[in-house]
């Protein structure tokens, strides 16, 4: 393991750590119930965000997950026939015209 070759200044420290300082978490008022949120994320409360209402569409989305989750049934396999092997027939080979 290596050795630092020479020690950091207490200047030197507290500027690396300048950006390490904690900022105060930004929080905005619902439209419609005035609760606090979280900038760009639905109401909680009330299930609106930007004037729609967001709370409805859980319905949907877990009716076409149940959709794409379902189990499909197994096709029926119809009786195969026996394969009868076919005879080669010979090529037709053209005949050339002379004019």
């Amino acid at each position: 393991m290596s050795v630092p070759a020479f020690r950091n200044s207490k200047s030197k420290v507290r500027r690396r750590r300048s950006h390490q300082a904690l900022k105060p978490i930004a929080l905005s008022a619902c439209e419609k119930c005035k609760a606090t949120i979280l900038p760009h994320h639905a109401c909680k409360a009330c299930g609106f965000y930007k004037g729609r209402n967001l709370t409805g569409g859980e319905k949907q989305v877990e009716k076409t997950l149940d959709k794409a989750t379902k189990v499909k049934k197994p096709a029926v396999k119809k009786t195969a026939t026996p394969k009868v092997a076919k005879e080669a027939k010979p090529k037709a080979v053209k005949k050339e015209t002379k004019k």
